[in-house]
């Protein structure tokens, strides 16, 4: 069903596409000297035309952020601060945790996709594999509260219902179907702003901050599932208590 009364963005589209590619580099993902992709495969990757990754670029420059070679490419050339993550290790019995009174799932998307060089790699795809991205909306009493994308090896894609999918976290419907455990969960949790999609689906305004929740989920050492969720603030918080261990 198409989305009515589509929120207008206050930010252009090269603004927008600016600030993901400095996300990569105050993340620390894109280090000092990293070679960005050229501009035809950043605008495939970001969904953009070369001409708005050109006007991204050209900000990012005058700020100080890269470097253009003439004949050799784009270059990281921030030696700035970076953004500094803490990491925690926390045992735990259920690594799925999920209110389930009221909530349940709107699935908007299921596609097969050619995944990127990255998420290839940390699925450890053969050449010719692909992944499924699946985007759902979190409901709570009927309201989005998160606008979610997940991306599941294909081979694991294909064995999971659509009935699941409304009505369970994917965690849960991949441990269901294949009969595995998660065994870890690599959880990043970060603030950003809402852009049109994500806006149009929550009900917000484009600009909004969001909770932006990236979870890598770990069967022994292999990566099966990898999701992207953007939570609205006024409704969502993250919670995480930590209990020294007694012995």
């Amino acid at each position: 069903m198409p989305l009515t009364r589509r929120p207008v963005s206050p930010f252009p589209l090269y603004f927008k596409v600016m600030l993901e590619i400095q996300e990569n580099i105050l993340s620390g993902k894109w280090s000092p000297g990293f070679q960005i992709p050229g501009e035809l495969e950043l605008a495939r990757q970001i969904g953009v035309s070369a001409i708005t990754i050109r006007q991204a670029l050209a900000h990012l420059v005058q700020e100080g952020y890269v470097r253009r070679e003439r004949a050799k490419g784009t270059f990281v050339n921030w030696s700035g601060l970076v953004r500094q993550s803490i990491n925690l290790e926390v045992e735990a019995e259920d690594l799925v945790t999920l209110r389930r009174y009221g909530t349940s799932f709107k699935l908007i998307a299921i596609e097969p996709v050619d995944p990127a060089k990255e998420i290839r790699q940390e699925f450890r795809l053969a050449a010719n594999d692909k992944v499924t991205r699946i985007v759902r909306l979190r409901m709570s009493h009927r309201q989005p509260i998160a606008y979610v994308i997940s991306y599941v090896p294909s081979r694991i894609a294909a064995r999971i219902s659509e009935k699941r999918l409304g009505r369970q976290p994917l965690s849960n419907a991949i441990e269901a179907t294949l009969r595995v455990k998660i065994s870890g969960v690599k959880h990043v949790v970060a603030a950003k702003l809402a852009d049109d999609v994500v806006s149009a689906h929550l009900g917000i305004p484009a600009g909004s901050p969001v909770l932006y929740v990236e979870r890598d989920y770990l069967h022994k050492k292999d990566m099966v599932l990898r999701s992207v969720g953007f939570y609205r603030t006024d409704l969502f918080s993250y919670e995480l208590t930590l209990k020294r261990r007694t012995t």
